[in-house]
């Protein structure tokens, strides 16, 4: 009696864990995941059961997945091209070429080894609802996150700080790659209306990050190095009147040289002059060069001397010399990248 018992166990256990997938036949699997609730993938091969043959197999049912929805995008695509400029379409387009290689969330592989006819089966899922519910939650996610930063980037570009905005809109591109990538799949899973409707206002932000950095793709980075003295007395007089000028003129400013387009070198002192009757003066000679970094090209340089200024003692007409001479340096540094 016991070992009838023993036998009937080994052979139930052996019943259960030889017993095939559901998944196995096309009917069955297209009944148990129907195309309407699931995204699917299938790959069989004949060969040794080892682990580079299962990895193999897994990744070919995974393809067949990403080539279903690759062509679902498409066809939604064809739709809505006229809609958005060549860009746009090229742009969210390449962003199918990223499944490959990332993980949707909810997809399971199954995996199945025939060991009589040494055949195996692989099976690529992932319930359609699923899938919506986290992608959807993600492009809203992605939108917030690009207008949060648009938004600066608009600012900045209000204020006049045209280099730091153009910066800003640049750092806005990568973050479409994961908002396409989400948007990708709700397309494949919901025909190309997605619930959400998400999908117009993504294309509108992208299109005008584009137009953006085009428009500001002239906007010219400076460097400023200066050194100002009134007598020995280190001032800030020329620098941030030249800043002022150089920003209404599009540029803008960085603390790091190695970023900038442009290199200002201010390098001004005052010397004593004469003094009559309680009024003196003082005398201003500056050295300004403005250099292309990158090519070491000097776009305006000269050399400012006998700039003169008058006040009740040497110091105070240093002050008056500086401020008699920024605009005539300012003049001569407008005029010349103006050109």
């Amino acid at each position: 009696m016991r070992n009838t018992l023993l036998a009937f166990f080994l052979l139930l256990s052996t019943l259960i864990f030889s017993q095939k997938p559901v998944w196995l036949l096309d009917e069955d699997r297209n009944f148990d995941y129907p195309r309407e609730q699931y995204l699917t993938g299938f790959s069989s091969n004949v060969g040794s059961n080892s682990q580079h043959f299962v990895s193999d197999l897994k990744a070919s049912a995974k393809s067949e997945l990403i080539q279903g929805i690759r062509v679902s995008v498409k066809s939604a695509q064809l739709l809505s091209k006229s809609e958005v400029n060549g860009v746009i379409s090229e742009e969210f387009s390449a962003s199918t070429a990223t499944f490959a290689d990332a993980e949707i969330n909810g997809l399971k592989i199954d995996y199945y080894y025939d060991n009589s006819t040494r055949t195996g089966y692989a099976f690529a899922y992932a319930s359609k609802s699923e899938v919506k519910g986290y992608y959807r939650a993600n492009v809203s996610f992605a939108i917030q996150k690009i207008e949060m930063a648009m938004s600066s980037a608009r600012q900045a570009e209000g204020n006049g700080d045209k280099g730091r905005a153009r910066r800003m809109y640049e750092e806005v591109k990568p973050m479409f790659r994961e908002l396409d990538f989400s948007q990708s799949l709700l397309i494949a899973i919901e025909g190309g209306e997605t619930e959400s409707q998400q999908l117009p206002k993504s294309l509108a932000l992208q299109s005008e990050v584009l137009q953006a950095t085009s428009r500001l793709q002239s906007a010219v980075v400076v460097f400023i190095k200066s050194t100002e003295k009134n007598f020995e007395q280190p001032v800030r007089l020329l620098e941030p009147k030249l800043k002022s000028e150089l920003a209404n003129h599009g540029c803008s400013f960085t603390l790091q040289r190695e970023k900038a387009d442009w290199v200002l070198d201010i390098q001004a002192i005052t010397r004593k002059g004469t003094g009559v009757n309680g009024i003196y003066f003082s005398y201003l000679d500056a050295a300004i060069s403005l250099i292309e970094r990158k090519s070491g090209k000097e776009i305006y340089g000269n050399n400012f001397t006998d700039l003169k200024g008058g006040g009740l003692d040497y110091e105070a007409a240093g002050r008056k010399a500086y401020d008699a001479g920024v605009q005539k340096i300012v003049a001569e540094i407008v005029k010349s990248i103006e050109k």
